[in-house]
């Protein structure tokens, strides 16, 4: 439908988008096909539906059709999903796991996410074709937890992009909408991708939205200290995009063989002074500086 309306109608759907009663209250980015909600939910609503709602109608009857639509998708986000009235059957196959920004987030419908890395949540979220919606506290309560949270990560392992890029072994990829969210299953990951089974020092990677999985398996000093380096540094171009996927997080990570919480160890910081280096800040702890060190 966008391809076929003019750039004076595009940008009058969009205006209209904006001005919509359905985000009264709400704070909203509006990009070119999805808007994005950041206070006082976070949601992602792709406009697919709203452009097929005025498909041959008049220019001068859009305001009630794009509304209604917004309407009805806002108040599916917010209140729940009636899809999961029914069995967990119908829809478990749509269910992931998630990385969520807590900042911004309604942390208090999600008390069931924890927190696997300063500030970021893994919540559980129902896919659809235009929108991604984040389970509630009352919906995972009604099926349960850990049937959720296995099919969820179980998900996951299907969503990496067929190619990746690849440079002194640091891996970038990017694709669809939960390949930043694969992190959750790192060792399914390291595994597909490399070959390799066991790390036991643990890799970097960093997240920088929702498309993007950036990360280099702790092998050897002077690697990991160049890698770490250049995932910050890339990581800085993705997260600084607003016009990809939604963001995540600018942080390179350390990840330990066998944990699930990520341990922040690297950012980008710009090169004020034009010194090639020192454009990164990094923040380790006893830990990681122990395991850096013993590195051959």
């Amino acid at each position: 439908m966008v391809d076929t309306l003019t750039t004076a109608q595009h940008d009058r759907l969009l205006n209209l988008v904006r001005r919509s009663p359905a985000f009264i209250g709400m704070r909203v980015v509006v990009h070119d096909d999805l808007v994005r909600v950041v206070d006082p939910h976070e949601l992602e609503i792709g406009l697919g539906p709203v452009f097929d709602a005025v498909t041959g109608v008049p220019v001068d009857q859009w305001a009630d059709l794009v509304d209604d639509r917004l309407n009805r998708i806002v108040g599916a986000l917010v209140n729940g999903e009636s899809e999961l009235d029914g069995p967990v059957e119908h829809v478990i196959d749509r269910i992931y796991a998630r990385l969520r920004p807590a900042e911004g987030s309604p942390v208090e419908w999600w008390t069931y996410a924890p927190e696997i890395a300063p500030g970021l949540l893994m919540v559980l979220a129902l896919d659809h074709s235009d929108r991604v919606a984040i389970l509630n506290d009352d919906q995972v309560r009604r099926y349960g937890y850990d049937q959720l949270i296995q099919a969820g990560l179980d998900n996951l392992c299907g969503q990496l992009p067929e190619t990746y890029a690849i440079s002194a072994d640091v891996y970038v990829l990017t694709g669809g909408d939960y390949v930043g969210s694969a992190v959750l299953v790192m060792p399914w990951v390291v595994e597909a991708v490399t070959g390799d089974r066991e790390y036991p020092d643990g890799v970097l990677v960093a997240m920088p939205n929702h498309g993007t999985l950036l990360f280099h398996v702790l092998r050897e000093g002077a690697a990991a200290r160049y890698a770490m380096g250049e995932i910050a540094r890339v990581a800085a171009g993705f997260h600084a995009d607003d016009s990809g996927p939604g963001q995540l997080s600018p942080y390179v990570y350390w990840l330990p063989s066998g944990a699930g919480y990520l341990e922040p160890v690297a950012h980008f910081d710009g090169d004020a002074n034009g010194v090639i280096g020192e454009d990164v800040t990094t923040h380790y702890s006893a830990d990681f500086a122990a395991v850096l060190n013993g590195l051959r």
